[in-house]
């Protein structure tokens, strides 16, 4: 009786409050103890979750966390103080199965006991229940989440918080193993990105870039987009999300003008941080801030031993490297650094000791060249191998210990070489040199019988070939740069082949090349009225009309016009205009001659002004002060970095935004200049208002993102406002009297007090992952950790990086198929005669629901690493969720297999449902499929064997155990490690589809909505977890709202097609900082019917709506509804005349 009473008051407390699940999956190990070692793939105790739900509006990430290491090495011993039950016991009880997901029990024994219930299978009574109390979880409550709090609502917001909280910066290395290359110095090992990154990383060989030439012959499909390292990717999913990038050098996305990508930590692991690559320094393609600096540290800590310690450290801080007894202090070179280089460092040495290039060029410095003073000079580049092929840049200088030494002539950045900092006094400079090193090294094993290829260019003068991809890119891959000179002129043959790599400038007549569109250079040239096209900021300038909204906001951006004989542009009688209005609030620009429209915006926090003043730094005390409105932009500079003169630094040829008030000439600094140790400005303004303290990280420029946390309100101030303002091409708008009446649902954090929680053992032990504890012995409270492992990562730490296939896919539903439940499979397989599935996703697709959104998914090998005498593919198979009838069938070939990660993006159209049919009447199959059928794939001309249950292999000849629920699922196949695939039925989940989900038992879509369950790992816990597709005239989150009814009624004049498009607007919401919305309007278009008898169209509309535009065949558009507050369940009567 007492154990019923227990589960009776557990069971009201699960239906009271909104409680945390941490349900795992792949509890049950199917690899022995003796047979379990890092090369097997396999993955257990896992959470799964849609992860990064802050952008959920945009995209779906299927992720998980998971242990690498088996569970096998943990020695548990049973916890006496835990309440266990036996499936009889719980039978007893009427527990139900959804009794025991809600408790955070394992799917493996939640499915278990509902097999027990259903068969009473005799062997399943002895399985224990162990009843678990968060934060402990696991088959066994072995488990412990050491972030955990009490308020937290869902998995994803606690995963959410462990990031948050812990986003500090990384200053341990993650590692690619899966190739030998040694390095040359321990600490240092390879990074993924760093592979067929174009030099060579490893100094035992060139393994890291051996295969890479293959991709020079890469070519993309008719209706795809090439990114620039030849990645393919559908044209549609170009600059589409800010957030999540397609292309791993993120060169879908970059005409949204990112600034310089920092890899925010503060984020769980997603596909827009961990799989991309950055150009940020020669050291590294990774975007993880700081792992070149660590590179750096692991190759200078490698020292010759007839070189004095003195000597090193003399040369490192030389260099700018950080004073490891006091990172917060700049190095002195005048005092500190050369004195020490005269005084103990011998003739010539080489610093650093091991190859700084292609693992044979080292850099070298001759003592008698080091000047006297700070200013830096180039090192020398030796080598036991010949690497000057003809470069003009490159001065043979002797030898340097039997090595033959150059000297380079050309470095394109001498500007910033004198800052005392690690940034400017190396990585810039070598970094120089490096491009100019790749302009004559030829690809590695590039075969030389291949120039003539038909796509291949061969360099002027040079043995060197490139790939058609890399002409007209911005980038000089060629000795002599001949390979970014192509003009019709000079070569009108093969211009004519790469003409759409152009941009034909409008004003000065020019051919650009497309890359060089906003590259912050005038390639088009000033055209006679000062302007140039190319930039962002003049790029209106072609116009011959513009917005609204663009419209007498101090920038003139179209050409000026002819009218009655004087010049007329949009900025012409501007008078009477109120600069302050919806479209420039708040916009980062001065609008206004005296700033009205941005004050009270985002910096007034930083210090009080009132209304009519704006803030401003002294410029002789650098202290805050307020300025009258009146004395803004009047001509004379009263601010500090002449912040209350907006014209000053508007030039396109200034430099940034940071006004230097006592030159000869006016002199406009970058902000990367600020507080750098050295005086800009003639009377050193741009160093006046320094703290001095450059934190830990005096690499960084003071106005680097991730230096924020150490500057004083000051600093963030002249950092903000001398930034150069692009201004936006296209500015959102709103209506007067707009109320936001409609949710958001992009992801929101909820605010919770403080509570206290398990401090961690050990900072950033788990890299990326989850740190978790595991009780061996509670009673003696003896335990140790381990990591839950995203994807990308395994090992014991989290510490080696995955081979994997990281996938976006966008489906594409035809109208009858809007409101079916389909189920996608998403599987990796190889072409052995097992056809072995390595790993697999399903997750149900509903088009009215999910038509605009694309899911992000991870596909692991089972092995580590893959076998490279197999092909891999990625299969995509689509299933009726309610009949489980099959669709069709997608296959797309994983390229290139020497590549690590393979970023894949797809856009499918799921076929009708007699697509099927059709198809396979034109079957010729060669395949003897013995125990199935023989289909072809919807995408390409090759066919398959698609087994009966119970079968598996490439030919359906291999017999498999299937334990997937016979009554609600369909049963596909087997994948590795012998885990079930099963295809659920509607309402069903878990791994073998045994689980019930009754969210929609209560008919909770009213007005005969149709209710349908999402995914559980689709949704946080914060949001419905139900769907309803609503009946025609409904709508709302349970078509609880009747929609508004919309008759328009045209004037009989008006000739009308038989259709006509209602397009739809609903203005976002915004934050209150925010006066104007940065997003779209989203709008939702209908094709309807006119009716010839009335001349008229009646339309239900259920969505919320602003503004209606009604537009003909014929591209005549009226403005039909403009209503600021959205109701819904009216009836709306516009009568519509030809004026």
């Amino acid at each position: 009786m007492s154990q019923v009473k227990y589960f009776l008051g557990l069971i009201f407390i699960h239906l009271t409050t909104a409680s945390l699940q941490m349900n795992l999956h792949f509890t049950t190990n199917k690899v022995s103890e003796n047979e379990y070692n890092d090369g097997i793939g396999a993955r257990y105790n896992c959470f799964q979750l849609a992860s990064n739900m802050q952008y959920a509006s945009l995209t779906r990430q299927i992720s998980s966390y998971c242990m690498s290491e088996s569970s096998f090495q943990f020695h548990i011993e049973i916890d006496s103080s835990l309440r266990t039950f036996s499936f009889p016991d719980l039978e007893k009880m009427n527990i139900t199965c959804e009794d025991l997901y809600l408790w955070s029990t394992p799917i493996d024994t939640i499915e278990q006991y509902k097999i027990y219930l259903e068969t009473k299978d005799f062997s399943l009574s002895t399985w224990i229940f162990y009843n678990c109390t968060l934060p402990r979880f696991g088959p066994m409550c072995q488990y412990e989440l050491y972030n955990y709090r009490e308020d937290h609502s869902s998995l994803s917001e606690l995963i959410y918080d462990y990031y948050d909280e812990r986003g500090d910066l990384i200053m341990n290395l993650t590692c690619y193993t899966h190739i030998k290359c040694n390095r040359g110095y321990s600490a240092a090992c390879l990074d993924w990105t760093e592979i067929c990154d174009g030099k060579i990383d490893c100094l035992d060989g060139n393994a890291d870039e051996e295969h890479c030439w293959q991709l020079e012959f890469h070519d993309c499909g008719p209706n795809e987009y090439m990114c620039d390292i030849g990645q393919c990717i559908p044209y549609e999913f170009v600059g589409d999300d800010q957030k999540v990038y397609d292309c791993v050098d993120r060169s879908d996305e970059k005409a949204l003008d990112h600034e310089d990508f920092p890899v925010d930590y503060h984020f769980e692991p997603a596909f827009g941080y961990d799989d991309i690559r950055c150009d940020k320094t020669f050291l590294s393609k990774s975007c993880i801030i700081f792992r070149d600096y660590l590179i750096a540290e692991s190759m200078f800590s490698v020292k010759d031993p007839t070189v004095s310690d003195e000597c090193w450290s003399a040369f490192k801080c030389y260099l700018g490297f950080p004073n490891p007894e006091n990172l917060d202090e700049l190095n002195d070179i005048d005092s500190e650094c050369m004195p020490q280089i005269i005084k103990t460092c011998p003739d010539t040495l080489y610093v650093p000791s091991v190859p700084t290039f292609f693992g044979h060029i080292y850099t070298a410095y001759k003592k008698n060249d080091t000047p006297n003073d700070s200013n830096y000079i180039l090192p020398y580049l030796c080598s036991h191998r010949s690497f000057h092929f003809g470069s003009l840049s490159l001065v043979l200088d002797g030898s340097i210990d039997n090595m033959t030494c150059f000297k380079i002539t050309q470095f394109e950045d001498k500007s910033s070489n004198y800052m005392p900092v690690f940034l400017f006094r190396y990585l810039i400079p070598i970094g120089d040199i490096y491009r100019q090193l790749t302009q004559i090294e030829p690809i590695i094993n590039f075969p030389l019988n291949r120039c003539n290829d038909s796509h291949v260019y061969q360099c002027q003068n040079s043995s060197k070939c490139i790939s058609f991809r890399r002409l007209i890119d911005s980038v000089h891959d060629c000795p002599y740069k001949d390979d970014e000179n192509i003009f019709h002129h000079t070569n009108p043959q093969l211009f004519e082949k790469i003409k759409h790599k152009y941009y034909d400038c409008y004003s000065t007549k020019k051919s650009i090349p497309q890359a060089a569109i906003h590259n912050e250079e005038c390639d088009c040239g000033f055209s006679e009225h000062g302007f140039c096209e190319d930039e962002e900021e003049f790029l209106n300038f072609t116009r011959r009309s513009i917005f609204f909204q663009m419209m007498c906001d101090r920038f003139q951006e179209i050409h000026p016009i002819m009218i009655d004989g004087k010049n007329m542009t949009d900025e012409t009688e501007c008078e009477q205009w109120e600069c302050n209005n919806i479209y420039t609030r708040c916009d980062g620009i001065m609008n206004c001659l005296h700033g009205e429209d941005e004050i009270g915006c985002d910096l007034s926090s930083l210090f009080n002004c009132s209304s009519n003043e704006q803030i401003c730094v002294n410029k002789d005390t650098s202290k805050f002060s307020c300025l009258s409105n009146s004395k803004m932009n009047d001509g004379i500079v009263d601010c500090l970095g002449g912040t209350d003169e907006s014209s000053i630094c508007s030039s396109v040829s200034s430099e940034g935004g940071f006004y230097c008030m006592n030159n000869d000439s006016s002199i406009c600094l970058n902000v990367i200049r600020l507080c750098n140790n050295h005086r800009d400005c003639q009377d050193g303004d741009d160093e006046q208002f320094c703290v001095g303290n450059y934190g830990s990280y005096s690499f960084i420029y003071i106005c680097d993102y991730d230096y924020s946390k150490f500057t004083s309100k000051i600093e963030k101030f002249l950092c903000s406002t001398s930034k150069f303002r692009r201004k936006t091409t296209f500015k959102q708008f709103t209506i007067e009297g707009f109320h936001q009446s409609t949710e958001n649902e992009v992801y929101k954090r909820i605010n919770t007090k403080s509570h206290t929680r398990i401090t961690l053992p050990n900072d950033r032990r788990c890299h990326r992952g989850l740190d978790i504890r595991v009780w061996l012995n509670r009673s003696s409270n003896h335990y140790t950790s381990t990591c839950l492992c995203p994807p990308s990562y395994y090992g014991d730490q989290c510490q080696y990086q995955n081979q994997r296939v990281s996938l976006a896919i966008r489906f594409h539903a035809l109208t009858q198929s809007r409101q079916i439940q389909f189920a996608m499979l998403v599987m990796l397989i190889d072409d052995t005669n097992e056809r072995m599935v390595h790993s697999y996703e399903q997750f149900t697709y509903l088009s009215i629901r999910d038509c605009k959104i694309k899911f992000n998914l991870y596909l692991l090998y089972s092995t580590r690493p893959k076998q490279s005498n197999r092909t891999y593919s990625v299969q995509i198979d689509i299933y009726q969720k309610l009949s489980l009838a099959y669709r069709g069938s997608f296959l797309f070939p994983v390229k290139f297999s020497f590549l690590p990660v393979h970023r894949l993006a797809f856009s499918i159209r799921i076929p009708s449902d007699n697509y099927d049919d059709q198809q396979q009447q034109y079957v010729s199959c060669s395949k003897k499929c013995l125990h199935g059928k023989c289909l072809i794939y919807l995408n390409i001309k090759e066919t398959f064997c698609q087994c009966e249950q119970g079968w598996s292999g490439q030919y359906c000849h291999i017999p498999s155990h299937c334990t997937c629920s016979t009554s609600n699922s369909l049963c596909i196949g087997v994948s590795s490690h012998n885990r079930s695939i099963c295809i659920c039925r509607e309402n069903y989940f878990g791994r073998q589809c045994y689980l019930r989900n009754p969210i929609c038992d209560t008919s909770p879509c009213v007005n005969n909505g149709l209710c349908i369950p999402y995914d559980d790992f689709m949704v946080s816990s914060t949001k419905q977890k139900y769907f309803c597709v609503c009946p025609k005239g409904f709508g709302g989150n349970r078509c609880e709202v009747i929609g508004t009814q919309l008759n328009f009624i045209f004037e009989k004049n008006i000739r009308l097609s038989h259709s006509i498009f209602i397009h739809f607007f609903n203005i976002l919401l915004y934050m209150d900082s925010t006066k104007v919305p940065e997003l779209s309007p989203v709008r939702s278009t209908a094709l309807q019917t006119v009716s010839q008898i009335t001349n008229s169209v009646r339309i239900y509309w259920s969505k919320p709506f602003h503004l209606t535009f009604i537009e003909t065949l014929d591209k005549t558009y009226y403005l039909t509804v403009l209503q600021p507050i959205y109701n819904h369940s009216m009836t709306i009567i516009r009568r519509i005349n030809s004026s």
